[in-house]
């Protein structure tokens, strides 16, 4: 080798790491200019008519498990281009998603524009699927109000389709007939076209493991239909940490995960309202969840689950359990002049959940469980840890308002897409 030149294998290293630290800069610069827009205070344009107050809405009712069946056969696997979103997303070093359970009234509205600066999606509870493939909502659904104000500041509108309905449930009926499933799809498709959403959410809970199979090519369908026209789809998962656990052995994660935008993963009701009382969410259960998860979906598609509500259990097992916000449990506190305890751990590991109790005026003694600001720190340290996604909140309206605190304190400034950029830059070492 001559003195001062570099064989030609080494320069074109060289060229790769002189290339890759100049992206790593630029991204970095730009993920500090980001970090100082989030913490600036948003400016939000005032309403001509303010729309009407709502009254937080629950936690939906879960039914009871229903018996898993042996695993079905899966469709053979594809690879579809994911949609290009307009826009920075994740805003933030994470993917910020809430649920929208009822209207866009003053409490949630309240919630949205405070925090619309750090939100990227937002999916309202719109659409229920009916018999024939079709579509069943309120008037709150197609809301342009909502529509327009989430496109000005930069949030995505992708409305959740949920089967969480009175009566029978048509969604087995729609996906065991691929004519009507196919309607299913196409109607969705056209929904979404209709009115500017950026995409869809599929929330089916509580099938059958034996429609494993059909639910898969529905899924494989409409990612099709959507990523045809750039919308995106993002599925709601039962949480599991294993394939056939629990209640989501319908949904085979190693599949629909190639072809999903995100996997948003349920993980709170460990205790549910049809149980007895407990911790809606102990930190080690969604760590064992979200390891599970890590092993057979792609991590940048993994969004965890985070509860912003509680459940009020009557001590004597006389009824089920009420969903309620955090105001509604501050305001017991407040009026009974209770004292919060806190379960930090068990012997199961992290918990870090807050539970009072208290006897009603009827004398009915209750227990109530609810989420800390602690424990959401926690569940964001292993969204980070794991390389995730991120998280999806559920529910958007009523919350403590310390629980965006611990979201801009943990996510603002954490510039994973910078890393993630450089490492596929950098030839493997």
């Amino acid at each position: 080798m001559r003195y001062g030149r570099l064989p030609f294998g080494n320069l074109v290293l060289a060229l790769i790491y002189l290339a890759a630290l100049t992206v790593w800069a630029a991204l970095v610069a730009d993920t500090v200019d980001l970090a100082q827009q989030a913490a600036a205070p948003p400016s939000f344009p005032t309403p001509t008519v303010a729309p009407p107050p709502q009254t937080p809405s629950p936690a939906p009712e879960r039914p009871a498990p229903r018996p898993s069946a042996p695993n079905s056969p899966v469709l053979q696997s594809v690879s579809v281009e994911p949609p290009s979103t307009g826009g920075h997303h994740p805003k933030t070093g994470r993917y910020i998603a809430a649920w929208l359970p009822d209207s866009f009234g003053s409490v949630n509205r309240q919630s949205f524009e405070a925090n619309a600066d750090i939100l990227d999606e937002i999916s309202p509870f719109w659409y229920s699927p009916n018999s024939r493939g079709g579509l069943s909502f309120g008037r709150e659904a197609r809301d342009q109000t909502l529509v327009e104000l989430a496109r000005s500041k930069n949030v995505l509108v992708i409305p959740t389709i949920h089967n969480v309905v009175t009566g029978p449930d048509p969604v087995p009926g729609i996906l065991s007939n691929p004519t009507t499933r196919s309607r299913h799809v196409q109607l969705i498709l056209d929904e979404v076209l209709t009115y500017g959403y950026d995409g869809i959410d599929i929330d089916y809970e509580f099938l059958h493991a034996s429609l494993r199979e059909e639910y898969t090519a529905f899924i494989f369908e409409l990612a099709d239909a959507l990523h045809a026209h750039g919308k995106l789809l993002t599925v709601a998962v039962h949480a599991k940490d294993c394939d056939m656990c629990g209640l989501g052995g319908f949904q085979d994660w190693a599949e629909i995960g190639q072809v999903v935008d995100r996997l948003r993963i349920m993980t709170y009701d460990y205790h549910w309202r049809g149980g007895g009382p407990g911790p809606v969410a102990p930190v080690y259960w969604v760590e064992r969840v979200a390891n599970y998860a890590k092993t057979v979906v792609d991590p940048a598609k993994v969004v965890i689950g985070v509860p912003f509500y509680g459940y009020n259990w009557p001590n004597n097992g006389s009824e089920s359990a009420r969903g309620q916000t955090w105001e509604m449990i501050d305001e017991i506190i407040r009026v009974y002049g209770l004292s919060v305890n806190l379960l930090e751990r068990d012997e199961h590991g992290l918990v870090q959940e807050n539970w009072i109790t208290y006897t009603t005026r009827d004398g009915t003694r209750r227990t109530v469980w609810f989420a800390t600001s602690s424990g959401l720190d926690a569940k964001l340290r292993l969204v980070q840890n794991l390389d995730l996604a991120g998280i999806a909140i559920w529910r958007l309206g009523g919350e403590d308002p310390r629980s965006w605190e611990v979201i801009r304190n943990r996510l603002v400034e954490d510039p994973f897409e910078s890393q993630r950029m450089l490492n596929q830059l950098l030839p493997e070492h």
